[in-house]
């Protein structure tokens, strides 16, 4: 039994080292990648330049000494936008002739923000963190890969700082039928570990069993916190994953989140957290291997809000608060403002770049007056055509109509406004503004223009009163 227990004991202690070792490799190759990636040499590889063309020079040179294939037949380079921008692209071939057809999609944008009066913006964190993952990443399935069924697509893409610019042309000129990507994963800021202490993936709820897959203590490295959340839900940030989820793919962004200093000049190297990458590195390996030899796995065919493609039918809530003040149809002088507020529900019909969109408001509207404050309650039913110009549901729209509003009550301080004999209850008029789209929020300005008169009568100088109001408003689309 001795000779036995010795051998074992001598196995263990090699296959210890030998652990060790690799994860020591990976850790120097990992902190080599953000190095070269986040020098000053190459000036914040901002897209378009020819430092984020050196950016991608590497990256190809990784790809071709590892062994992996050009995506593009005999290039791994697919170039766009006249030259300006290029992805890397490269591909692992499935070893399951039954699933051929069938891609996982990981990617990482190497784009930065270039120099900005004078200062480098180096962008290790955002995102040379998230390349040197992908290309240890390539490393460690091209070196398993008779083990991968699906075939793995492995991008570093361009001009993501710019409108997610390189994402968005790849899907659409892969040469990929959409319905053959089965997932797309965005590494986007990996790089800071030790003090978010989690890696975040966001997005499981568009995979069928994905929170308990990520979460599978068997895939999991000891040491390594991982937070699964089941939607990208921020409404002011995005990643390469959403020209694929708009489409309909299952996408997750993998991320340690923003507490680097991000987008600012001292996101550099030395900050990187290297350990924490080695093992974000070799979930991700678990992880795309299993799924890659799941058959079972398929999208749950649900999306995050903010990436569902516009409906021909959409609905929101509004709020608005702003000023109304009286204009007097003759005389150059206008009544002093006050504020004004309103609630609620707004339709819209949409036909591409155009789109109606038919309201109802409470409104409250006050005035000021020489003989007390005017108070009014209202209904009001605004009918607008909007031009609309967006991507991705992100962009502007501006909006032209007309309103009715009819006023359920009244007063002039304590007093009710006579609607009989002084005042009228009706009124209609001109609408339009302008409002900046990030789904699911609308933040515009609205300004409502009275063609009929308040009041049944001139005054002493021939004048009616119309009223003249302006809107703050924040609109939540369902």
């Amino acid at each position: 039994m001795k000779p036995l227990k010795s051998t074992l004991t001598i196995l263990f202690i090699v296959l210890t080292t030998l652990s060790s070792y690799g994860q020591t490799a990976l850790r120097e190759r990992l902190e080599q990648h953000v190095y070269t990636l986040a020098a000053d040499s190459l000036q914040g590889r901002k897209a378009g330049t020819q430092y984020a063309e050196k950016a991608a020079e590497y990256i190809v040179r990784q790809f071709e000494d590892i062994g992996i294939e050009p995506f593009f037949d005999t290039t791994f380079l697919q170039v766009f936008r006249d030259g300006d921008y290029r992805n890397v692209v490269g591909i692992i071939r499935g070893s399951d002739p039954n699933l051929t057809n069938e891609y996982l999609v990981i990617g990482a944008h190497y784009d930065h923000l270039g120099v900005k009066k004078g200062q480098i913006y180096s962008g290790a964190d955002d995102n040379a963190s998230g390349v040197a993952v992908l290309i240890e990443l390539a490393r460690k399935l091209h070196n398993d890969r008779a083990n991968l069924n699906r075939n793995i697509v492995l991008i570093a893409f361009d001009a993501e700082e710019v409108g997610l610019i390189g994402s968005t042309y790849f899907v659409e000129h892969s040469g990929l039928p959409i319905e053959h990507i089965r997932l797309m994963m965005s590494l986007d800021m990996v790089g800071w570990y030790g003090t978010s202490g989690e890696v975040r993936y966001l997005g499981v709820g568009t995979i069928k069993g994905g929170r308990e897959m990520f979460l599978n203590p068997q895939f999991v490295p000891t040491g390594l916190h991982v937070v699964t959340q089941n939607f990208e839900r921020s409404m002011f940030t995005a990643t390469d994953t959403r020209p694929f989820a708009i489409k309909g793919i299952p996408t997750l962004a993998v991320t340690t989140g923003t507490k680097s200093p991000y987008h600012k000049p001292e996101d550099e190297a030395h900050l990187i957290d290297y350990d924490g990458m080695v093992l974000i590195t070799e979930h991700l390996q678990h992880l795309i291997t299993a799924i890659s030899q799941d058959m079972d796995y398929r999208s749950s065919g649900r999306l995050a809000k903010k990436h569902r493609p516009q409906p021909r039918v959409e609905f929101a809530l509004s709020a608005s608060t702003g000023t109304n003040h009286h204009h007097y149809t003759a005389g150059a002088v206008n009544g002093k403002k006050a504020m004004a507020f309103g609630a609620g529900l707004v339709s819209q019909v949409n036909f591409g770049a155009f789109a109606i969109r038919p309201e109802v408001h409470y409104d409250r509207i006050r005035a000021k007056h020489p003989e007390g404050m005017i108070a009014t309650d209202n209904i009001t039913v605004p009918v607008s055509l909007v031009l609309q110009a967006l991507q991705d549901r992100t962009g502007m729209d501006l909006f032209f109509g007309g309103y009715y509003s009819h006023r359920l009550d009244g007063r002039q301080d304590k007093a009710s406004l006579d609607f009989a004999n002084t005042f009228n209850r009706e009124e209609f008029g001109l609408t339009y503004g302008a409002s900046l789209c990030v789904f699911p929020l609308k933040i515009g300005f609205t300004i409502r223009t009275a063609l009929s008169d308040f009041t049944q009568q001139p005054n002493g100088v021939n004048a009616h009163l119309r009223n003249r109001t302006r809107y703050f408003t924040v609109t939540y689309v369902f």
